[in-house]
């Protein structure tokens, strides 16, 4: 359970010139069909600025250089998130904090409505938009077959969105069970945040006042950040299905065993980059360098879940030679030469994507609002240095679990 008081965060870093006021609200009890219409309607408009000419001047008063937000999940568990960027003092010569913070909750709390409810024609029209989207997908031959292995090693949804296999429950979203949602949402205490160069205490100040009215409350939700897997059987689940597409597909699927801790999270990290990244490369040269069996391949995961998958796009006479391929690859990064090899390389790779990340401002807003909502204070990188190459070869050989082979035949041969 998350429960912490929501005292403005301030993050000083006078290396950035810009800075970013984000507002985090939890989302408690919702349908995912409202979450998926809801978050291409908010923070649009507001009734006092309801035209675009009316925001576009006020953003050029408040030399406010964007704002945008929507819905975002840490896990299972969704927030509304509200971002506004700006440019420092030093950048300008003039504070223009007070006047974003303004022009922030107007958008928020004022929301342009017509008879008290989100416009209806917009909720049509989005509504309109995610069927074609989705649609649109189902007509991709790698989104439908990853789209269909996600089914098959799923649990309580949790890697798919019903809605993906049941389009017609957007049919039962309109403006009114929207604007209640929203008003539902946005009625409890929010998480706020500040980066870049700023004076702390005269922002927490401003940031009590406009947004919060002064009323610093606890911020409590249950965390449903991970989910990790239950279902690893012995038994392999097999499934062969001949599609329309062109292309065949072949996918290998693995699920931690006994996952418990973000340690595990990390390690299947490193399995994941030992067989495709920019620091190994085995899955692409034993399948296309070496045996030019594969159009195109690569590894998937969802770590707060716990699988790992290898997949494939091939001629459908090669389908079982990308299968026996996958089992002489999880051999190869198995062997703890393989792992020394390349474990200094995925580790250095890890720090500098860190550095990167510090130096980007919205990045590094994203990376401190999870660590704050996790109560994590360690990165991947300084967890990934306390591991051995040891640990992640017994990681592979004993908690690595075969559930399930996949397959999609296409209608050519390679």
């Amino acid at each position: 359970m998350f429960e912490k008081i929501n005292d403005p965060i301030i993050i000083k870093n006078s290396n950035f010139r810009g800075c970013i006021f984000a507002l985090v609200f939890p989302i408690y009890d919702y349908r995912e069909e409202d979450l998926a219409v809801l978050k291409h309607l908010v923070f649009d408009k507001s009734m006092n600025y309801d035209t675009d000419e009316k925001i576009y001047k006020v953003n050029i008063n408040n030399y406010c250089l964007s704002y945008t937000g929507g819905v975002v999940f840490l896990g299972n568990s969704p927030f509304l998130e509200f971002h506004l960027s700006f440019p420092s003092f030093n950048s300008v010569k003039k504070d223009v904090l007070e006047d974003n913070l303004y022009f922030a909750k107007e958008i928020i709390y004022n929301p342009y409505l017509i008879d008290g409810f989100f416009p209806s024609d917009m909720v049509k029209d989005t509504i309109r938009l995610i069927k074609n989207n989705i649609n649109r997908k189902f007509k991709d031959g790698k989104w439908y077959y990853m789209h269909r292995n996600d089914t098959l090693i799923d649990e309580d949804n949790y890697l798919v969105n019903p809605i993906l296999d049941n389009i017609n429950l957007l049919d039962g979203v309109d403006e009114k069970t929207l604007y209640r949602l929203y008003k539902k949402i946005i009625s409890g205490p929010p998480l706020t945040f500040l980066i870049g160069n700023v004076n702390e205490e005269e922002c927490k100040k401003l940031i009590k006042k406009i947004i919060l009215d002064n009323k610093i409350e606890k911020v409590v939700f249950e965390k449903k950040y991970n989910h990790f897997v239950k279902d690893v059987s012995s038994d392999l689940k097999m499934v062969r299905e001949v599609t329309n597409f062109k292309t065949s597909f072949v996918c290998h699927t693995y699920k931690v065993r006994d996952m418990k801790c973000d340690r595990d999270k990390v390690l299947l990290l490193i399995v994941k980059k030992l067989l495709y990244s920019n620091d190994s490369f085995l899955l692409f040269d034993v399948l296309r360098k070496e045996n030019n069996l594969v159009y195109r391949c690569g590894v998937s995961s969802t770590l707060s879940f716990g699988n790992l998958s290898l997949w494939a796009m091939t001629g459908k006479d090669n389908i079982n030679s990308v299968s026996n391929c996958y089992d002489v690859i999880m051999s190869k990064i198995s062997d703890i030469n393989f792992i020394t090899s390349k474990f200094s390389l995925i580790l250095n790779s890890m720090k500098e994507k860190e550095d990167l990340i510090r130096e980007n401002i919205m990045d590094y807003l994203v990376v401190r609002i999870k660590r704050f909502a996790e109560f994590n204070e360690k990165s991947r990188y300084e967890m990934m240095k306390d591991i051995t190459a040891l640990e992640v070869k017994n990681f592979i050989d004993n908690r690595l679990v075969l559930v399930s082979k996949y397959v999609g035949v296409g209608e050519e041969d390679e």
